[in-house]
């Protein structure tokens, strides 16, 4: 998956399609921790109740 993005990446490795992001612990779990410095969907921060980091 060249040129894919982190969260691309997070979401391929637990093997998740869109309609299951939000149910997914451990994916909420890995934004918690790396929103302020990877790509995360505004819709998922937005979803979750996190706040986006306007410099990432």
């Amino acid at each position: 998956m060249e040129g894919a993005t982190s969260f691309e990446k997070v979401v391929e490795m637990l093997g998740l399609t869109p309609e299951q992001y939000l149910r997914s612990e451990q994916l909420k779990e890995w934004v918690r921790r790396n929103k302020d410095e990877k790509y995360v969907p505004s819709s998922l921060l937005k979803a979750w109740g996190f706040e986006e980091d306007d410099a990432a």
